[in-house]
């Protein structure tokens, strides 16, 4: 996130003795850096000028509340002043725009999933215990959703990793480290998320400029045998390249790595959050030329 913040492309090579759960760990530490609050429950944070800009029956929103966990998806229909009251009218019901905000859902939600249905009910997925380790409010952090990183692996894996339980304080109990993660799958419907995984078999040009587009701050390859697949998608600005030193394609995203750096403008020093790399890590990391990783 450092030097995405400066400005700089690049790529972050990690050589990991396994690739258990690295690539979960740095997707939390993206996400946590990148977050920014977006929720104001106070009248003054309406988004009802905002939201009235919007083509009606156009985007796809989710209904934040202010007060309670319950929020709704759907299309917008409209936005309405009238008789001095400020409301949203998706899929056909009624919501006071002081009472929630809206969530547009540019992707990977399409319009045409939603066609024809009513508004869909669903409770903001708000782990008790979790709040000590949000960087903002939980209903905010929960509620929206915002493409911080993508990683591009096993999904399966990852997803199970990801279920792993950490500890919020010593008062609370655990809770897995999806709560700060928040992963979904590029063919999940309307969930909340933070991070977006994509499968390691899939063929790159399907998603390089699908994802691209909706510009990541970090892209994380998760293994070796993804880093010699995926390394030229250059999905966002700073690329992670994960490299397992026992999976039996490590030498061949070496080369993969060495080929790219030798096409590099400079090597970078490490970001200050990743000075102190634990023994038995390796990390190395290049200025990209434009185009490239």
């Amino acid at each position: 996130m450092e030097l995405a913040a400066k400005g700089v492309s690049g790529t972050i090579a990690i050589s990991v003795p396994a690739r258990e759960y690295a690539s979960v760990f740095l997707g939390c530490g993206v996400v946590y850096s990148a977050f920014r609050p977006q929720l104001d429950s106070s009248p003054l944070g309406s988004q009802f000028a905002s939201a009235a800009r919007l083509a009606p029956q156009r985007p796809v929103v989710r209904l934040i509340p202010t007060r309670n966990t319950t929020a709704f998806v759907g299309i917008l229909n409209e936005v309405v002043n009238k008789h001095n009251r400020e409301s949203y009218n998706v899929s056909g019901g009624w919501f006071p725009a002081d009472r929630y905000r809206i969530d547009v859902l540019r992707w990977p939600d399409a319009l045409r999933d939603f066609q024809g249905q009513s508004r869909v009910l669903e409770e903001l997925d708000i782990l008790s215990g979790a709040e000590g380790l949000f960087p903002g409010a939980a209903t905010d952090f929960c509620g929206f959703s915002a493409l911080h990183c993508v990683i591009v692996g096993n999904g399966r894996v990852i997803q199970e990793e990801s279920e792993a339980l950490i500890a919020a304080s010593e008062t609370e109990g655990p809770v897995p480290l999806r709560a700060l993660l928040r992963p979904r799958a590029v063919l999940d419907k309307a969930e909340q998320f933070r991070s977006v995984l994509v499968s390691g078999r899939e063929d790159p040009e399907d998603y390089r400029e699908l994802v691209a587009s909706r510009k990541p701050k970090v892209a994380i390859l998760d293994a070796a045998a993804t880093v010699c697949r995926w390394l030229g998608a250059g999905m966002a600005p700073i690329t992670v390249a994960l490299v397992e030193r026992t999976a039996p394609s490590s030498e061949a995203a070496a080369d993969v790595l060495d080929r790219y750096r030798a096409r590099s403008v400079q090597d970078l020093p490490l970001p200050g959050d990743l000075v102190r790399v634990p023994a038995g890590i390796e990390v190395l990391a290049w200025q990209s030329r434009d185009g490239n990783p």
